[in-house]
């Protein structure tokens, strides 16, 4: 604290106590000197000066007993000279338990004028007269830790919503997979590694096919729980260094770094669609078709949004030679799909595959 009585800028809550209580305990020695918290029905001393009671930092006593709840029933700060001769102090069960005749308090405030505790001093004898001229600096001290209660309240709200904006930005609300924009954040970060130390990886892009029937057949609720579902099958096939994101509607895409095969993943998460799902009563099957874009560790390193273009050419050029596929990019297959007519999508019951289908277990899709 300077010579002005103001403590440094950027002072935690915890150490503008130390600061405070240093500055009582040398401009006013009293017995104790201490900071408290008002939690519930008990008061918790978070920081203390004692120079007589042994009252441990920590120790928390009920808060009808203290006699700073009479206090605190105030706005302004007390000097009690004389504890015997206030009627309510001198019945407060602290000072049947300890030998406190003199006592200085101070409300400490949140914003909302809430009682946070107190700033308060205990004496095992009666008070100086000149602890009177003390009141309007306790005050001052009273009402700077305050500040600092607000600050640091503001500061764990704004750290909340922080971290709520990033979930949002991150997690997919229906399914907690990444979403488009983690997924485009790491594919950047991964091409940067590949350009200045080249390694594979590659950029996957499904669709799940006859997902648009679902939602016009059996509605928009079954189809949610259809990719709620879905979702909790495939994450746990993804390694956890690889990323799969929703990027919108039925269409997900994952990043694959690194040597691993990104078609082998792509095969794991096909096996997830080789049942029938009922869903309101209605069996359904459901494929996939899925677009790769691989990138060598020597090829040229293309932007996030090249790779990914790359990736939903290949999807679309699955889609249109039958559906149920995984494509790998390459300009000569994309280009001699471009032109085949796109199959129609038809949601089949249950009984409805072709004869030459192999049999599928049937499992039931739990809601959500």
């Amino acid at each position: 604290m300077d010579a002005a009585g103001r403590v440094p800028a950027l002072l935690t809550f915890e150490q503008a106590c130390r600061v405070v209580l240093d500055h009582l305990a040398t401009a006013l020695p009293l017995g104790l000197w201490a900071v408290t918290r008002r939690d519930d029905d008990d008061q918790v001393f978070l920081a203390v000066r004692d120079a007589s009671y042994d009252f441990p930092q920590g120790t928390v006593v009920p808060w009808a007993a203290s006699l700073c709840q009479h206090m605190a029933a105030g706005d302004s700060p007390q000097v009690v000279p004389d504890v015997d001769a206030d009627v309510a102090m001198a019945g407060a069960a602290a000072r049947a338990a300890f030998p406190i005749d003199g006592y200085v308090g101070a409300p400490i405030r949140s914003a909302g004028g809430e009682l946070f505790g107190t700033l308060c001093g205990f004496s095992p004898e009666r008070l100086p007269d000149s602890a009177e001229e003390h009141r309007g600096f306790l005050d001052v001290l009273a009402g700077l830790l305050s500040q600092i209660v607000h600050a640091e309240a503001l500061a764990e709200r704004a750290a909340e919503r922080e971290a709520e904006l990033v979930r949002l930005a991150t997690t997919d609300d229906l399914t907690g997979l990444s979403t488009r924009s983690l997924l485009l954040d790491r594919l950047e970060h991964a091409l940067a590694l590949h350009r200045r130390d080249p390694r594979p990886l590659a950029v996957v892009v499904l669709d799940l096919d006859d997902f648009k029937d679902v939602n016009d057949t059996l509605g928009h609720a079954a189809g949610d729980d259809l990719l709620v579902h879905l979702a909790q099958e495939w994450a746990p096939l993804v390694r956890p260094g690889d990323t799969l994101a929703r990027m919108g509607g039925d269409e997900f895409a994952l990043l694959v770094e690194g040597s691993a095969s990104a078609r082998a993943v792509v095969h794991r998460l096909e096996e997830v669609l080789s049942g029938t799902y009922a869903l309101t009563g209605t069996d359904l099957r459901v494929g996939v078709s899925a677009g790769v874009a691989h990138l060598r560790a020597d090829d040229p390193t293309p932007t996030a949004d090249e790779l990914l273009a790359r990736a939903d050419a290949a999807m679309y050029a699955a889609k249109r030679a039958g559906k149920g596929a995984v494509v790998a990019h390459d300009a000569a297959v994309v280009d001699a799909v471009a032109h085949l007519p796109r199959p129609t999508d038809v949601v089949r019951g249950s009984g409805s595959a072709p004869a030459d289908d192999a049999p599928r277990a049937e499992r039931e899709l739990s809601p959500r």
